[in-house]
């Protein structure tokens, strides 16, 4: 369509991936320090227990960090928490696949443990967590579909607006060229009507000189008002002349105004030509294995953006495979030369086809669910 920008196209495209990744980017950096702090309050919540040498601080650790991540949100929406607790040596406590050899051989005597426990923590621990945003995980799918919503809305709406204003241009032209076709035949009209009277003046005159012979040899005294009778006549005549001339005047102005009009419609055949020519050698091609008609690029050229690359694509898929496209239904001629498949796409789009003697596949028209009647009007003759 003319009036949709491609920048804005392009915009719209760009920038939902661009603000989804800043988006997570973003999230995953303040989750990362908000959990470190939440974890840090949390993972040591048995300390008593620790001291007294009833629970390893390993297994204490693994049961706060565990629980934790049982009860959160984040997780349970596909986020992933990665913690880790070493000692000041190295050693890892958690994750406890991950735990060193001296860790799992901690004693069973509680004092023994309870001293072992005292130890580790009068070392330090080092507390270390990562919060992510996989890109499979509902959370990180949920903030791609948000700002694709947003954007195909706004693009939604500006499609709609340019829609708008083509029908609206389209219509003025339509109406001002029903106009001055309606102008022009009462201009016609109007001529043919002092066509008219000028052949009955020139009838009514001829009759009035005749009767001014006659009446000459009756009497000398009416002849002055017959002259003046008769110049009144010739008034009468020469105005009616006159309107008649200014009528061919708007006549031929009218004229002009229709052949720049029809001169609009040729400029605007050739572009659509054009446009077609294009695409046909384009496609011979990218398609080697695909004919396509004359009618059918006309209907793919007139075709808005978003529905000429679901075309295309069908296409492509056609000279790939043909039988890997959905069939919709056989549509047979009334010739019955050969079978015609009917193909939907993009919900709205038709697109028919058939396979040639040498087994390639012959596009024979594509359009719309509005056209569809003259396309198979089309196909009954083909």
């Amino acid at each position: 369509m003319r009036h949709l920008s491609f920048k804005i196209l392009i915009f719209c495209i760009l920038m939902p991936p661009v603000l989804y990744l800043l988006t997570t980017q973003i999230l995953q950096v303040y989750l990362t320090d908000w959990y470190q702090k939440d974890i840090k309050n949390v993972y040591l919540s048995d300390i008593n227990d620790v001291l007294n040498g009833v629970t390893p601080i390993s297994d204490a650790i693994q049961e706060s960090i565990d629980q934790y991540h049982r009860k959160s949100i984040f997780t349970d929406i596909g986020g992933r928490l990665d913690v880790t607790v070493k000692t000041n040596q190295g050693s890892i406590l958690y994750p406890p696949a991950y735990q060193s050899v001296a860790i799992d051989d901690l004693p069973s005597d509680p004092v023994k443990l309870a001293e072992q426990n005292f130890k580790i923590l009068n070392n330090g621990l080092n507390l270390e967590v990562n919060a992510s945003i996989p890109p499979y995980s509902i959370l990180s799918i949920g903030f791609l579909l948000f700002y694709i919503s947003i954007f195909l809305a706004g693009l939604y709406g500006y499609y709609r607006q340019a829609l708008k204003s083509a029908r609206l241009e389209d219509a003025q032209k339509a109406d001002e060229i029903q106009r001055l076709a309606e102008l022009e035949k009462s201009h016609r009209q109007q001529a043919q009507t002092l066509a008219d009277e000028r052949e009955s003046l020139l009838s009514e005159y001829q009759q009035i000189q005749e009767s001014l012979e006659s009446t000459k040899q009756k009497a000398e005294k009416d002849e002055e008002e017959l002259f003046e009778e008769i110049e009144d006549l010739e008034k009468k005549l020469n105005e009616n002349l006159a309107q008649q001339n200014e009528q061919v005047e708007e006549i031929n102005q009218l004229k002009e105004k229709l052949e720049e009009l029809e001169k609009s419609r040729q400029a605007l055949s050739q572009q659509k030509e054009k446009a077609a020519d294009r695409l046909g050698r384009r496609f011979k091609v990218l398609y080697k294995n695909i004919d396509i008609t004359d009618r059918a690029l006309s209907g793919l050229s007139d075709m808005d953006d978003d529905m000429g690359l679901k075309a295309e694509e069908l296409i492509h898929q056609l000279n790939d495979d043909s039988s890997l496209v959905n069939i919709k239904r056989k549509v047979f001629s009334k010739k019955g030369k050969a079978t015609v498949f009917e193909v939907v796409f993009a919900y709205k789009g038709r697109l028919y086809f058939r396979k040639t003697s040498q087994n390639q596949v012959e596009v024979l028209a594509i359009g719309t669910k509005k056209s569809q009647n003259r396309d198979l009007a089309y196909l009954d003759n083909v």
